[in-house]
């Protein structure tokens, strides 16, 4: 497994979260179901843990949509997409996706998958991790 499918993965499931946030009555079980089945069958070589984590993005996903049309208008200022994802679930939202980006950098490790955990560690853990230290650096200690 190569870290660009993590990448592409992830990728993937934040296409998701935007459309199901921007235009949550298109989603309905069969959309989720196509979806569903173009990622894995992308990530099919990806391990047993990193599959659990974009099934639970799925279902993340599905939540969103229900919160999002339910109420489209629950927060006057929701134009972005990232937003809309915090408002309707916070960290809970982003968890797998960093469960995920931690998977591939131990079993591939890239400075791709590196910043990705960062950046993904800030917004669930709202704390730093690996701060000051670079991808070379980190990959060296390890």
């Amino acid at each position: 497994m190569s870290s660009g499918t993590y990448v592409s993965v992830i990728y993937a499931v934040e296409g998701l979260y935007e459309s199901v946030v921007s235009t949550p009555s298109a989603w309905n079980d069969q959309a989720f179901s196509d979806w569903a089945d173009d990622t894995l069958v992308d990530a099919a070589e990806l391990p047993k843990e990193a599959i659990r984590q974009i099934r639970r993005c799925l279902n993340a996903a599905r939540k969103l949509g229900a919160f999002w049309e339910a109420d489209s208008s629950a927060v006057a200022d929701h134009d972005d997409w990232r937003s809309r994802v915090d408002i309707a679930l916070g960290p809970r939202a982003w968890r797998p996706t960093l469960e995920l980006a931690q998977i591939g950098l131990r079993e591939a490790p890239s400075e791709e998958l590196f910043a990705e955990v960062k950046d993904r560690f800030a917004v669930v853990n709202s704390e730093r991790w690996m701060d000051g230290v670079g991808y070379e650096e980190w990959l060296a200690e390890t």
